[in-house]
């Protein structure tokens, strides 16, 4: 009790001293801490009764084991200090970073501990929302329909140098969903996951990654979703990218080379499209795929690697 209300007093002086010094709130959290502000999730409550309007920080320290629900905040930014990390403290249960019903929330330079059941994710940008991510490494989400970062509901996200490893899925984009890169323009890493990236149900990505060794395949793009790609695409256990259901991809200065199988599926009235991109050294006997059902490419003749597909 007598922790709880020293850091309520500390929490008050804070708020009433940013308050004071300008239209905006800046918190400190040190998880690390035995009194005061010692977990985000105190820090996010104390925000719901500031004004709503105005652009909120927390600059977290330490190692944070907490679920956040980040719900109906409008220009929030986490910053993580000296290598800050936020685990899972639900036994796999709850997603870690889990953002909801708000807009333009960023979380920077965190390495995220998901935990491992069943449709879990160690960030969520969900319910119409918009988040923006950099410099995190998100890992561990390995349960069945687990993935690193999840982008549902009609939101926007962007990555800008992240690394999503270990988990189910290191991207999954669902539900006319939209992913790009960030304004640092840094390339984002989908490494050591059973599927580096899935994009379905409407997914729009325009996005520069690299996308390696992962257990199943690189990339999935299906039920009429867009992916426009530049980066590499490489080692992936299966097919390097897998085209399908009404999706289209486009390559633009893209490398897909070293992948056990294919390193590019077509198929189910599905199209590819290839500018300057070089897809060679697959497995499989052949490097773009056109299987039946009706695909369409465009270019395969200068990526340089074997194809059965047929052009006009």
């Amino acid at each position: 009790m007598l922790r709880s209300t020293i850091a309520r007093l500390a929490l008050s002086v804070a708020l009433l001293t940013a308050a004071a010094t300008a239209n905006a709130v800046t918190l400190r959290v040190n998880c690390g801490q035995h009194s005061g502000l010692n977990n985000i999730g105190a820090a996010l409550k104390a925000l719901q009764y500031s004004d709503p309007r105005a652009p909120a920080t927390i600059l977290v320290s330490g190692a944070c084991r907490e679920n956040l629900l980040i719900q109906g905040f409008d220009r929030l930014t986490l910053t993580a200090v000296n290598g800050a990390s936020i685990s899972d403290a639900s036994g796999g249960k709850l997603s870690v970073v889990d953002m909801e019903d708000s807009r333009d929330v960023a979380l920077n330079g965190f390495t995220v501990n998901a935990g491992s059941g069943e449709n879990v994710y160690g960030v969520v940008c969900g319910d119409w929302s918009s988040c923006r991510l950099s410099g995190n490494v998100i890992q561990g989400a390995q349960g069945l329909g687990g993935a690193g970062f999840a982008v549902f509901g009609a939101s926007q996200a962007t990555l800008d140098g992240d690394v999503l490893q270990n988990n189910g899925v290191g991207l999954l984009l669902l539900s006319g969903s939209k992913a790009r890169n960030g304004v640092g323009g840094r390339t984002f890493i989908s490494r050591g996951n059973g599927q580096g990236i899935r994009i379905r149900r409407n997914g729009f990505a325009l996005i520069q990654a690299t996308v390696e060794n992962n257990s199943e395949q690189g990339v999935v793009v299906a039920f009429d979703s867009t992916l426009q790609f530049t980066g590499s695409i490489s080692g992936n256990g299966s097919v390097g990218i897998d085209i399908r259901e009404g999706s289209v991809a486009s390559f633009d200065s893209a490398t897909i080379s070293g992948n056990a199988e294919a390193g590019v599926l077509v198929h189910d009235l599905s199209m590819a499209i290839f500018s300057g991109a070089s897809v060679t050294g697959n497995g499989g006997g052949t490097d773009v795929e056109c299987d039946p059902q009706f695909p369409a490419t465009r270019g395969t003749a200068d990526t340089g690697g074997t194809t059965n597909c047929v052009e006009p």
